[in-house]
């Protein structure tokens, strides 16, 4: 699979799992898809990039900032 078809393999995936976190819940991508997290760096790194980029499309989340570990975290208001 190509760099820039798993954001759109797991586009599903993800929306269905924010979906299920609690108003106010913190959460990072590689927590929230456990197993399903890409082992191949380049592959997460472009999935990241890609879920900020079209952040606009998941209704309710906002970007929370990146931790001291350079880490990006999102809220789900």
């Amino acid at each position: 699979m190509e760099d820039h078809e798993v954001f759109e393999q797991l586009r599903a995936v993800i929306a269905q799992r924010i979906d299920g976190l609690p108003h106010g819940q913190e959460f990072n991508l590689r927590d929230l898809l456990g197993e399903d997290w890409p082992e191949d760096a380049g592959a997460a790194r472009r999935l990241g990039r890609d879920f900020r980029a079209t952040l606009h499309a998941f209704p309710g989340v906002e970007d929370a900032g990146k931790d001291d570990e350079n880490l990006r975290w999102y809220r789900k208001r």
